[in-house]
């Protein structure tokens, strides 16, 4: 029987998870994907690498700082831009002043951040927990392999829209516990990842576009600025508003739920824009949570050891992604006592 599981390997599953190991537990991490990293997702494609999740990584805390420039010093992040563009109808505006400050990349894919964290974790992947039962004494997991894992804490760092429908019933003594994760709210998001003629011309103002009340399209980025010496061709990131996500995620051609990202940055940037040499789409059901439960982590000890946590406890980025699975791996370690 293990001490803790960690569901979720994206980046809090898999700071929690180091953490927990550090701290002498038996842990393991159970992953449903075959790839690593939640929503900091890269692709390969064409030749190259395009991240269609999390875009960049922003510092506040002093802490997250710390872990950013151990990453800077081993070459997995670099700093990328001092400069989000805003796009609105008037045209594209340079950032306020207090808006300029560093945010950081990484060369190979944001996914590299989640395969340095992962060293040494035991990592169960490709594999999704479909039951959950507990004794007076232990969890019991139940993947779709059929197989049975046993622990005696969970760390669930999955979106709480996926959580609970494996746990509503298990925790129908933990009432406000319950309430909580069922309050909580994602927003969807379609991502574009498109490859262009090297021939054409990409302003330096191209790098990084936030779009203001742009009932379509929310974020532009020249993806092959975040690795130039590897770029095979420009690469462009496209990604929708949850409005619009809303109505084409249940389309099943990809092509009708993508098409009008291109053609929308092609009216507001370029034309040959709304006409890459190819491109793929991916559609996010949990992109980003529309409000934040604003703490780090939940936890309850009723009727088991249970923490979740994840950017949707205190935050909406990688950097509360982080803080949130420091503050699990605190919570299970004092649940365990």
């Amino acid at each position: 029987m293990k001490d803790v599981i960690v569901i979720g390997a994206g980046i809090a599953g898999l700071i929690c998870a180091q953490q927990l190991k550090q701290a002498g537990l038996d842990v393991t991490i159970v992953e449903k994907s075959a790839g690593l990293g939640g929503r900091m997702a890269t692709r390969r494609l064409q030749g190259t690498w395009v991240d269609h999740g999390a875009q960049l990584i922003s510092v506040k805390s002093d802490n997250f700082g710390r872990f950013i420039r151990k990453l800077e010093e081993k070459q997995i992040v670099k700093e990328w831009t001092r400069h989000v563009y805003q796009l609105s109808a008037t045209g594209l505006l340079p950032p306020n002043a207090d808006d300029r400050h560093t945010r950081y990349c990484c060369p190979l894919g944001m996914t590299a951040i989640a395969k340095y964290l992962a060293n040494d974790l035991p990592i169960i992947t490709n594999t999704r927990i479909v039951t959950v039962n507990h004794n007076d004494i232990k969890w019991q997991l139940i993947t779709d392999r059929q197989e049975i894992l046993e622990t005696k804490a969970i760390v669930s760092t999955i979106p709480a829209p996926q959580f609970l429908p494996l746990f509503e019933e298990v925790l129908a003594s933990a009432p406000s516990f319950l309430q909580a994760l069922q309050s909580v709210k994602f927003a969807p998001s379609v991502t574009i990842m498109a490859g262009y003629n090297p021939s054409n011309s990409i302003p330096n103002e191209w790098q990084a576009i936030r779009c203001l009340d742009d009932p379509i399209l929310d974020w532009i980025s020249y993806d092959s600025s975040k690795h130039p010496d590897k770029a095979l061709q420009p690469v462009f990131v496209l990604q929708s508003t949850a409005e619009f996500a809303k109505q084409s995620m249940e389309e099943s051609d990809l092509e009708i739920a993508g098409k009008p990202l291109l053609n929308q940055v092609g009216r507001l940037l370029a034309k040959w824009l709304a006409s890459p040499e190819w491109w793929q789409v991916h559609r996010w059901r949990y992109a980003i949570a529309q409000d934040s439960l604003g703490v780090s982590c939940l936890s309850t000890s009723i009727p088991l050891s249970l923490v979740c946590a994840g950017d949707w406890c205190a935050g909406k980025n990688i950097e509360a992604a982080y803080n949130s699975g420091l503050a699990a791996a605190e919570s299970a370690i004092e649940l365990l006592k």
